[in-house]
């Protein structure tokens, strides 16, 4: 599964020019639009102190999460501890999402001082994006275990199905599909 580190490893470029430009609350939409303007899928983008807490948002309409504490959000415990000791880039694992909330996949990547994370940039891509770019949507199964516990699935796989383990930043996928 070459495409699913192809298309994590773009969008972490993306993600990087952003960060490397260390831009503020007042110019985030700024330097982040043509990093974001030919994603397919993407959901959304905010840029995050290093508190944890989101100060500024890429669409206008998602003006109520400025503010929020991502403290609060215990399901990124560990990643917020993995970027306190060492501030890399991050991937979550698919998001399960909900009625209101889609199905999101996020990346973060640090804007790194000193060897501590003064800030990060964030970009959510919606889940079925994703699995349509790499081939997965075309599968007749397919499963993501992440930390525990399926983040994602399809059909039922058969004994000889295929897997493949990724390293990615922060975590690890191992996606399972036929």
């Amino acid at each position: 599964m070459k495409a699913v580190e192809t298309y994590f490893n773009d969008l972490f470029v993306r993600l990087g020019k952003v960060a490397e430009q260390s831009p503020t609350e007042k110019n985030f939409r700024h330097i982040i639009k043509p990093q974001i303007e030919k994603v397919d899928g993407f959901f959304g983008a905010t840029f995050i102190n290093a508190e944890w807490e989101i100060r500024q948002v890429y669409f206008k309409r998602n003006f109520l999460a400025v503010g929020f504490s991502l403290k609060k959000v215990k399901e990124l415990d560990n990643f917020r501890k993995l970027m306190d000791e060492t501030p890399m880039p991050q991937l979550s694992e698919p998001g399960r999402g909900n009625i209101v909330q889609p199905r999101l996949i996020a990346l973060r990547c640090p804007i790194i001082k000193k060897g501590k994370m003064t800030s990060m940039v964030s970009m959510m891509i919606r889940t079925e994006a994703f699995l349509k770019a790499v081939g997965l949507d075309a599968c007749n199964a397919y499963k993501i275990p992440c930390r525990g516990s399926d983040a994602e699935t399809k059909g039922t796989l058969s004994e000889s199905h295929k897997q493949v383990t990724l390293n990615l930043p922060s975590t690890q996928w191992v996606i399972k599909y036929e």
